[in-house]
Order: structure tokens, then C-alpha cells, then sequence
């Protein structure tokens, strides 16, 4: 009884295939199983690694999204105080003046801060036509005018002590001749 050959060796015994083809593909075969036994993963394994990996992949770029939005929250805080510095500095009025000067009080937070202000600048502040910004711990005098263009971040820094009076007096008040002064000095 003979036993069959494989069909590698027909190949070889009726000349297709030459011996040194046949000698490279016994090794690669070699190399393939060993590698399949040193990695000890099925095909299955292999796409349970693949999944993993790309939902690793996805939860790496929600993180990177989340970090790219919170660095942009970040960037635009920043540029809106750089707004702001700017348009204090710009439009800065020196408080007091040559004559003689005022003190004048806000609250801030509870707490009575004062500014020494002339006299006009006084009339100026009742009259909403100046705000006083608290801006890097200190106070500034602007225009209403600048302080209304400041951004909404500084809205918790920015006082406009008084509107601008546009009442219409009625002609008939008997009281009309007795005005009331906004900045009582106590």
C-alpha cells in the first residue's frame, strides 16, 4: 500500500514547481503558525481588539473636542478683558482736577468705595454722563459712551451710577421750581 503524496511533492515530481518555491512556502507557513501561537488570539480576539481600539479612538476625539471648546471658552474670556483693558485705557478721564476736588462714594459688593472726583465730574456722574469701572483693583472715570461698548464680562465691574435725566416736567407742579439735587452731600 502507497501512501498519497501531497501536492506539493506531485507538484514538484511533474515539474510546475521548483524546489525552491516549495522550500519558501514551507517557511512562510512556518512563520505564519508560529506567530498564530505566540499571539494565543483567535480571528475573533483580533475584532474584539479592533472594536476596542476604535472605541478608544472615539472617546480620544471626544476628549480632544471637549478640551479644543474649553480652551476656546478660555481664549475668548481672555480677549474680552483685553477688550475691555483697552477701551478703559483709551477713554480714561483723570479723576479730581485742578480746583478744589470732591469725594465721591459707590458701593461695591457692600462695601463704600470713594473716588476723588471735581466738581464737574461730580455733576457729570449724577447726571449718567460719566460711569466709574473697577478694572485690575482700581477705579477709572469713563464716558457713558465707552462704558456702554465695554463687553458683558465687565458688566459685574462697571457702574453707571445714574440714567440720563429725560423726564418731562409737568407744567403744572407746584414743586417744579424747587429741584431736588442728585449728589447730596451729607
Amino acid at each position: 500500500m502507497t501512501m498519497a503524496k501531497s501536492l506539493q511533492e506531485q507538484l514538484l515530481a511533474a515539474g510546475v514547481a521548483k524546489p525552491k518555491q516549495a522550500k519558501k512556502a514551507k517557511r512562510e507557513k512556518v512563520r505564519r503558525d508560529q506567530a498564530a501561537r505566540r499571539d494565543g488570539k483567535t480571528p475573533d480576539d483580533k475584532k474584539a481588539i479592533e472594536t476596542e481600539i476604535a472605541r478608544a479612538a472615539a472617546a480620544k476625539r471626544e476628549r480632544d473636542r471637549q478640551l479644543n471648546a474649553a480652551q476656546k471658552v478660555g481664549r475668548e474670556a481672555r480677549e474680552q478683558a483685553h477688550s475691555a483693558t483697552q477701551i478703559i485705557d483709551q477713554h480714561r478721564i483723570k479723576a479730581g482736577g485742578k480746583g478744589e476736588n470732591v469725594v465721591y462714594s459707590y458701593t461695591v459688593g457692600g462695601t463704600v468705595r470713594r473716588i476723588e472726583v471735581s466738581a464737574g465730574q461730580q455733576r457729570d456722574l449724577a447726571a449718567g454722563r460719566l460711569a466709574i469701572v473697577r478694572h485690575g483693583n482700581k477705579s477709572a472715570l469713563i464716558p457713558r459712551a465707552a462704558a456702554e461698548r465695554l463687553p458683558e464680562a465687565m458688566a459685574n465691574a462697571m457702574w453707571l451710577l445714574s440714567q440720563e435725566d429725560t423726564a418731562v416736567v409737568d407744567p403744572d407742579d407746584p414743586y417744579a421750581a424747587f429741584q431736588v439735587p442728585d449728589d447730596l452731600m451729607w
